[in-house]
């Protein structure tokens, strides 16, 4: 159980976590059973040691609760991780606020287009790790970079990022007012498509 990721023991015996000790036992004996290296139709080595190793471990009180507490952790850990993946459009849209702070800033000032952590922290209510997380992107892509004075300021490759980002939404804008009047509706009460007949005389 040293290892980083566990292995679900449960999985393994096909039982559910609340399975008492008699129903561990019980499906232990016919998965090894079936399992077993020895069996020509259905052994298999390494499902049968994965079957030994988790009623080993299940089988004992002491040893299931401790890694009953850590296998929980690790779900806990695992949610929460999703939890935050869920948050990757909300990180994209508090970057791009930044970037355009770290853009205003050098476009008001170019001799000074510095901003620090703080300012940064008072401007946005995003949690300092997060801010970090925002901070290292960035320097990764090379879009911002630090100053002599030690604050950070946007990079050219940085203005560039704002600028398509701008030109997108533009373009995106453009598309949906277009594709609003293509749809417009029909005014006349008639069917769209419908072939007015031609006029008798």
């Amino acid at each position: 159980m040293s290892d980083s990721q566990l292995v679900d023991y449960y999985e393994v015996l096909e039982v559910s976590p609340k399975a008492n000790s008699y129903t561990i036992e019980r499906v232990f004996r016919f998965l090894a059973k079936r399992f077993h290296p020895d069996v020509a139709e259905s052994g298999d080595v390494q499902r049968f040691t994965g079957i030994v190793e988790a009623y080993e471990t299940l089988k004992d009180p002491v040893a299931r609760a401790a890694y009953d507490i850590e296998l929980n952790s690790q779900k806990s850990e695992t949610a929460d991780l999703v939890n935050e993946s869920r948050s990757a459009e909300s990180d994209t849209h508090d970057r791009h606020k930044i970037l355009t702070l770290f853009y205003a800033k050098r476009k008001r000032d170019m001799k000074n287009p510095g901003v620090g952590v703080a300012t940064l922290e008072q401007a946005f209510d995003i949690p300092e790790d997060v801010l970090n997380f925002h901070l290292w992107y960035f320097r990764e892509k090379n879009l911002i970079q630090r100053e002599e004075s030690g604050l950070l300021s946007i990079t050219a490759d940085g203005v560039d990022k704002i600028e398509e980002r701008t030109i997108l939404n533009a373009e995106s804008s453009n598309r949906k007012l277009t594709d609003g009047a293509l749809r417009l509706p029909d005014m006349t009460g008639g069917n769209a498509g419908t072939q007015m007949p031609a006029p008798t005389g």
